[in-house]
């Protein structure tokens, strides 16, 4: 099909138009690996670029695009050809529909194996999702526009991550135009989102004039605080804080900062009380933005809940922390956007019922959620809804200690586990067999760190006999699968379930506090196993004692 044959341009050409953040200064290293992945795809496939570019048929786009995939896949210790067949592929996307799926699993393979390419991967992501909403009609019409909502959104999410405020800014307005067009409720979410992006905008811009003037001035103290402070509240990076403590700042700086820098679980039990306080008073101080007093009030949730872990405590203490987690967890939610209830979630931590869905390990309901410690491994809970047909699974996480956080994902006639941090890796498990962290959707370094939040989605795509597998990790495009579903398994001596048709959370070894999840189908039906029951509320004055140490 008629078109400019990108591969037949300039090396030179090719190598300027290559995100930077892909290969960092563009070394010596890197414009050689880029040159050779330039020529082996001219030497392969420059004449058939060049063949389907002038053929007016659309097949022949669609059947390159595929090989290039096929090749890309090959290439996953090769990030250079990777990116650059991946590219290609996703180049001849447009020529007919039957390219969109080709399309996406170039884009999602890109991002998942050269994730500074995410932000370049989900422009391709965008791309197809507007574009089959271009052509949808009536109730597709409807689906694509929410597909391609959440494409903008994890657009934005990589825009943000790269720096890019202004077209993060876009990606989230566009998004709150689709979502009025399809008459969603998400659009006030979105609204509110893009708000908060200029927030964050303009705390980037004044970090960056505080830098300026401190290596200008280092001994310039109201600078220098001013900078960590926003490192610190602002933008939830108490390491890079860390970097500008000097002697010259004051006593609770130069105390906490540095402590604060250091991964949560690292830290004694009278450091987590000591932090977890000043992380309260930052929530408190005059000036403090609606997204920072949020930040903190997270950091000290996660220093309050280590502090309980801790036995060496005494009784009034524990006490004190219990109630004062309570309090931080009304004033969180006071801060939360009260977006409404997308139409066709399923709210299923309400679902759960402890006395009939832990399976393993040792699960309790708090204010914050639903938390589990699983000192043998495998810790898991059934959640009681047999899923039939293509769906969604979105859950929020914080993992204070430990290794791997698991879902369980039914998959038609089999299922399989999304493992999240396991050995510093994530991935499917299992893959043709292979564990995690051994089969293609290994994702390593996981980027899963004690003590944060994190979003998760999983959406299961199922036709026939094949499976499509994307997961996304706070917005960004994590974790992409497609072939045959019986590729796919459950390590069923550790981590089967009553229901071979219900999903399941766990955590594998440690501590896992699951504040929200939630199911939404996209084809098929969602039968609860029971009716829902309403539990009492646990009686007052209960001994904190016995709540679980999370």
């Amino acid at each position: 099909m008629p078109r400019i044959p990108l591969l037949v341009l300039p090396l030179a050409a090719w190598l300027a138009a290559f995100p930077p953040l892909a290969f960092g200064e563009a070394s010596e290293k890197a414009k050689e690996d880029a040159a050779k992945a330039a020529d082996i795809v001219q030497s392969v496939y420059g004449e058939d670029l060049k063949r389907v570019a002038a053929t007016k048929d659309p097949g022949d786009d669609v059947a390159l695009a595929a090989r290039l995939l096929g090749a890309a896949k090959a290439a996953e210790n090769q990030p250079a050809l990777l990116a650059l067949l991946c590219e290609r592929a996703a180049d001849l996307w447009l020529a007919d529909p039957r390219g969109f799926d080709t399309a996406l699993a170039a884009a999602y393979l890109l991002a998942a194996k050269v994730p500074q390419q995410a932000a370049l991967a989900q422009d391709t992501v965008v791309a197809v999702r507007q574009r089959q909403y271009d052509l949808g009609r009536g109730v597709d019409k409807a689906a694509a526009g929410d597909r391609l909502i959440d494409a903008l959104t994890q657009a934005s999410a990589a825009r943000t991550a790269a720096g890019d405020w202004e077209e993060a800014g876009k990606c989230l307005r566009q998004a709150a135009t689709v979502a009025h067009a399809i008459r969603s409720d998400k659009a006030p979410a979105l609204e509110a989102q893009a708000k908060g992006l200029v927030r964050r905008q303009q705390v980037a811009w004044r970090v960056g004039q505080l830098k300026t003037q401190v290596k200008a001035a280092p001994s310039n103290r109201q600078a220098r605080e001013q900078l960590i402070r926003l490192l610190v509240v602002e933008l939830d990076n108490p390491a890079e804080a860390a970097a500008y403590v000097d002697e010259s700042c004051d006593d609770a700086l130069r105390k906490f900062v540095p402590a604060a820098a250091r991964p949560v679980g690292d830290a004694p039990e009278l450091a987590c009380l000591e932090l977890g306080e000043w992380y309260r008073g930052l929530a408190a101080a005059a000036g403090t933005s609606p997204a920072g007093k949020a930040a903190t009030l997270e950091r000290a949730t996660a220093y309050y809940r280590r502090f309980l872990d801790l036995p060496a405590s005494t009784d009034l203490d524990r006490t004190r922390v219990v109630l004062t987690l309570k309090k931080v967890a009304s004033e969180l939610e006071t801060l939360r956007p009260k977006a409404p209830e997308a139409e066709g979630w399923i709210d299923v931590l309400k679902l759960v019922d402890l006395a009939k869905d832990q399976v393993r390990g040792q699960w309790q309901r708090t204010d914050a959620g639903l938390a589990g410690a699983s000192p043998n491994g495998a810790g898991r809970v059934e959640v009681p809804l047999a899923l039939s047909g293509n769906y969604e699974l979105e859950f929020r996480f914080v993992r204070t200690d430990g290794d791997g956080v698991a879902a369980i994902l039914p998959l038609g006639s089999t299922s399989a586990m999304l493992l999240l941090g396991k050995e510093s890796a994530s991935g499917l498990q299992y893959v043709n067999g292979k564990f995690a962290g051994e089969n293609e959707t290994k994702v390593s370094p996981s980027g899963i760190q004690a003590g944060r939040l994190y979003t998760v989605v999983a959406r299961v795509l199922i036709d026939g006999q094949k499976a499509a597998i994307t997961v996304s990790l706070d917005g960004k495009p994590y974790i992409a699968y497609k072939g045959a579903l019986s590729t796919l398994s459950l390590p069923a001596e550790w981590w089967r379930l009553p229901h071979d048709k219900c999903p399941g959370l766990g955590i594998d070894w440690g501590h896992v506090l699951y504040q929200g999840a939630r199911v939404r189908m996209l084809s098929g039906k969602a039968a609860p196993l029971r009716p829902a029951e309403t539990k009492p509320a646990p009686a007052a004055g209960s001994d904190p004692r016995k709540a679980l140490r999370h």
